[in-house]
């Protein structure tokens, strides 16, 4: 079952995707900032005592001024994070979180004229692209390199109404 993460689940979410992540970065440090953004949200998988399996994490901002001209800026939707414990890959869950994200940035793609949901994916995690590639989601570029040198590529899935 999926349900909105509140603040008590910050932790659960920080160390999941800390220990998720681990070969990418510090996320111990990238995580809380992310959750502490107002336009940002937060879902988890739990199953039914309600322990977490997964998370995903998607962010609603700006674009970046450089990117536009002011006058000129856009929302953004970015799936910031999806993480599933090692002992649930496998089962599903990580796609069930997928659709759950993309269902909320299509409902929200008309109002706020968000055209596309993107995310960034390590090179060399090929499981979480094939994942995303059945999501509808493709390939646009190399978007920078992870703290620890590995290459991140973009990726970006149309939203439907937008």
């Amino acid at each position: 079952m999926i349900r909105r993460a509140e603040v008590a689940d910050h932790p659960w979410i920080i160390a999941t995707g800390a220990a998720a992540y681990a070969d990418l970065g510090d996320y111990t440090r990238i995580l809380p900032s992310w959750l502490e953004q107002p336009g940002v949200l937060a879902w988890i998988d739990h199953d039914v005592t309600n322990h977490g399996r997964g998370f995903a994490m998607l962010g609603f901002y700006m674009e970046e001024p450089s990117v536009t001209a002011a006058q000129n800026q856009q929302v953004v939707a970015d799936l910031l994070a999806l993480a599933v414990l090692p002992s649930f890959q496998r089962r599903g869950i990580g796609s069930k979180l997928l659709a759950h994200v993309i269902e909320v940035a299509e409902r929200v793609a008309p109002t706020s004229q968000i055209r596309a949901l993107r995310l960034t994916v390590a090179e060399h995690n090929v499981d979480a692209q094939r994942l995303y590639e059945r999501a509808g989601f493709h390939h646009v570029d190399v978007a920078s390199t992870y703290d620890r040198g590995q290459r991140a590529l973009r990726m970006v899935r149309p939203l439907r109404g937008s």
